[in-house]
């Protein structure tokens, strides 16, 4: 091969901020149980590339140590200072010219996957085209944030135009020349149908020369790699080769877009969930006695208040905060187990979902945030398989312990839903309902059923944190998350984030309730500052926005708890319940819905149909059957499905199909464009969306005078045909979920009517808990001196409503 000849330039001098760590590199991240470097100096060998640069600055030792490693003829250039890409590039030029090299280069970051066809094909394209230039393209997604590949009406490539410049210069309203032509940001977007694939193959003398030319007069003050193609096209000589799966092709900035990736290559090469260390010890800097982690938190230096830092912000307040939380679950450890005794530090934060409610189980979008109301656990190992629990607050958790293995021993190993629906595992929760030691044996009783002929270690486990209990914050998810990063860890299994992601999720349906992974996966991936918009069926973080400057997201709980392993969980599953049999009837009653895998699929932007279609579809449904009318119509080959929905919840009366999936039909289709909204300030829009979501949970409503009045919609035939003969929009419509509680709607209407507030709606899956206000950060203190006049101080109830900060998402804290 033409390659064999070639250097592979490999960037990898920035560290990767967005990836949240303090103490790993961004290229060490482990893609599928492999660091993203090595694999991807495996791929370029296997395409048959044989000599490697890798140009490394920030966490330099640690880079080379991994590389080496694997890779150990690999060689290394430092770059003093991270000055982008184009700086990067210029440094290894500069190396390999020193050395009289003049052949060509393949050009590439470190955290780049791909297959070693493309490799080849990217090659091959460059040898049969004489070009100076070819660079790999992928077709343009309306979220994607990569530099816009710009060709002119012949194909002809005239450069890259980088978001940020992008953005800056539709902001400004200017023009950019780009091959002669003066063009602006809207002319650059229509000349683009592909984003730049960040992987290269160039002439050695035409880069290096294009190098040494670079300026940083652009929106981020670097010099871009990018804007050698410009350089470069003028000679005719640049091709961009199109890679038209951008599975092809990937990287990532973030964990969720991470876990994307491991979703891509775990369909593609198989394998199993979690596979056992062959000697598990956790990681040094992770394990250590109790002692050590008291004396560095005590200690206060500089080195820890910046790992807080990215963890929690900038606020120095709630930095010192959760230092001394630390400390004291520290001291309680070690009171139980001794300064000498081993431990791990987990974190797992509390969620709030702004626009997606019970959706994300029907493939829609969650905008989420996770917040800074964590659970905290430490751990130690021990070489048995039994879990003790005991609590910071041991008047409302008490002391618990439990055998992995004692309820897996009788139970059937082939399915994970026939083990949670056996009687053995209700008569557990039926022993002692709603009790907290149910989320720490619901991960691991997954993890073990999963990893089936290796039994998991037991731990000693303390247990503390500041997520209300009931509250619709995930409290119980953050608990789960939490458990399952401990027994990962002591146990030394290798779980990608995205599969762990899923085991926790599932793992949650030993309480009995049947949701989504979507709270796990804020938890998961939350980033300090930042609202995740995530998507599931595949997984794929979509978009990521900062909370805009000048709004704040408020919390106020209702005073009512939400139970989910309680009475609550029938009404939480005969909704799902309603998701599901809606479907079915739709699959016999309505052509387009044949085969449709999930509901967001059945929205009229994904079918290409008027919105007026949708709602006579929805007149095919029945106007809320019972039980005994959906088994006569449902098809025979569904009625066990049917039966195996019924048995996840008792018979609480109709089913409002129509009601329910109206609701999730809108609510995926205004999850899907609220990211947008936000980014672009139209608060108009936001609020309507969240209003509306509001109002197909709502069962009163609360007028300007207080009075109370229902709130029982009803899509009647007539109903539905009235907005068929409007052509309404879909997203518009409330539909009718009915979670929300009357001191729910209260709190948001009465929200609603404080000047500033953009909009207000509950919190959490519902039936109490919490609501959240998104409100003009200058109008905080007049909404919370309302609540509490109109609100709290009138029921004397003990709660104040409190501004949530975005936090980074769960973890182990390290040495």
């Amino acid at each position: 091969m033409h390659g064999s000849d070639m250097v592979c330039v490999i960037l990898a001098g920035g560290r990767g901020k967005r990836m949240a760590s303090t103490e790993r590199h961004k290229v060490c991240f482990a893609v599928a149980g492999v660091p993203a470097i090595v694999r991807a100096i495996e791929t370029y060998k296997a395409a048959g590339l044989r000599r490697f640069l890798v140009v490394v600055g920030q966490m330099a030792e640690q880079v080379m140590a991994t590389v080496s490693a694997h890779h150990p003829e690999v060689c290394f250039v430092h770059q003093p200072s991270p000055r982008g890409t184009g700086h990067a590039a210029l440094v290894a030029a500069e190396a390999l010219a020193a050395q009289g090299f003049r052949g060509d280069v393949l050009v590439t970051m470190g955290d780049k996957v791909t297959r070693r066809e493309i490799v080849r094909r990217l090659v091959d394209r460059f040898v049969e085209a004489r070009a100076e230039a070819v660079l790999a393209a992928i077709p343009k997604a309306a979220e994607s944030s990569a530099g816009r590949v710009v060709t002119d009406s012949a194909g002809r490539v005239l450069g890259i135009v980088e978001a940020p410049d992008l953005a800056r210069l539709a902001q400004a309203g200017q023009r950019l020349e780009l091959g002669g032509r003066k063009l602006t940001a809207d002319q650059i977007e229509r000349s683009s149908d592909t984003v730049n694939g960040s992987l290269y193959v160039f002439r050695f003398d035409p880069l290096y020369d294009a190098l040494r030319g670079l300026g940083d007069a652009n929106a981020q003050g670097e010099l871009y790699l990018t804007d050698t193609i410009e350089a470069l096209a003028p000679r005719g000589r640049v091709v961009a080769e199109t890679i038209e799966d951008p599975d092809d092709l990937m990287a990532y900035n973030t964990p969720a877009e991470l876990l994307a990736i491991e979703e891509v290559l775990r369909a593609r090469e198989g394998g199993p969930r979690v596979v056992p260390a062959q000697a598990p010890e956790p990681a040094a800097d992770r394990y250590r006695p109790a002692k050590d982690w008291l004396g560095r938190l005590e200690a206060n230096r500089p080195a820890l208040r910046r790992a807080l830092a990215e963890l929690y912000g900038a606020d120095g307040e709630l930095v010192e905060d959760r230092r001394r939380a630390l400390i004291e679950l520290v001291r309680a450890f070690i009171d139980r187990h001794g300064p000498a005794r081993p431990m791990i530090l987990a974190r797992a934060p509390g969620r709030i979902n702004l626009m997606g409610r019970h959706v994300d189980h029907r493939g829609g979008f969650v905008n989420v945030l996770a917040i800074n109301r964590e659970v905290l656990l430490a751990a130690g190992r021990r070489d048995d398989d039994r879990v003790s629990l005991a609590n910071l607050q041991p008047d409302r958790f008490a002391d618990r312990e439990f055998r992995i293995g004692e309820l897996l021993a009788d139970a059937s190993w082939a399915d994970w839903m026939d083990f949670v629906d056996s009687p053995v595992v209700r008569q557990v929760l039926d022993y002692i309902p709603g009790d907290w030691s149910h989320y720490a044996r619901a991960p691991l009783l997954r993890l073990q059923h999963e990893c089936r002929h290796t039994a998991l270690r037991g731990m000693d486990c303390v247990v503390g944190g500041n997520i209300p209990m009931g509250a619709g914050l995930s409290s119980s998810s953050a608990l789960v998350v939490a458990f399952a990063e401990a027994a990962v860890a002591l146990n030394g299994l290798s779980v990608t984030p995205r599969d762990f992601i899923d085991l926790c999720g599932e793992g949650e349906w030993f309480v009995g309730s049947r949701g989504g992974s979507a709270d796990h996966a804020a938890i998961r991936t939350g980033r300090a500052g930042y609202v995740s918009r995530i998507g599931f069926f595949p997984f794929r973080l979509a978009g990521e926005a900062r909370l805009p400057e000048g709004l704040s997201v408020v919390i106020a709980h209702s005073g009512t708890q939400a139970v989910k392993s309680a009475g609550a969980r029938d009404t939480f599953n005969q909704r799902v319940a309603c998701y599901e049999i809606a479907q079915m009837l739709l699959g016999q009653l309505w052509p387009p819905a044949a085969g449709a895998r999930h509901l967001r699929d059945l929205t009229p932007d994904h079918l290409g149909l008027r919105p007026g279609e949708i709602y006579r579809a929805l007149m095919r449904l029945p106007h809320r059957p019972r039980r005994a009318q959906l088994r006569k119509l449902v098809a025979p080959a569904n009625r066990e499905r049917l039966e195996r929905l019924f048995s996840s919840h008792r018979d609480l009366g109709p089913y409002d199909l129509r009601g329910v999936s109206l609701y999730g039909l809108a609510e995926c289709m205004r999850s899907e464009r609220f990211a947008a909204q936000l980014d672009a300030g139209d608060l108009q829009a936001v609020r309507d969306a969240m209003v509306t979501s509001h109002l197909g949970d709502r069962i009163v409503h609360f007028d300007a005078d207080g009075v109370v009045h229902p709130w029982t919609p009803r899509l009647t035939d007539a109903a539905l045909r009235k907005l068929a003969q409007a052509d309404a929009d879909v997203a518009g419509q409330p539909g009718c979920y009915a979670c929300s509680v009357e001191a729910v709607d209260e709190l948001v209407d009465l929200s609603l009517r404080v000047p500033g507030v953009i909009g207000a709606q509950l919190a959490g899956a519902g039936l109490g808990g919490c609501m959240m206000v998104l409100v003009r950060t200058d109008a905080v203190e007049p909404l919370q001196q309302r609540l509490a006049e109109a609100f709290y101080k009138p029921r004397r109830l003990d709660f104040a409503a409190h501004v949530c900060r975005p936090v980074a998402g769960a973890g182990l804290l390290a040495l």
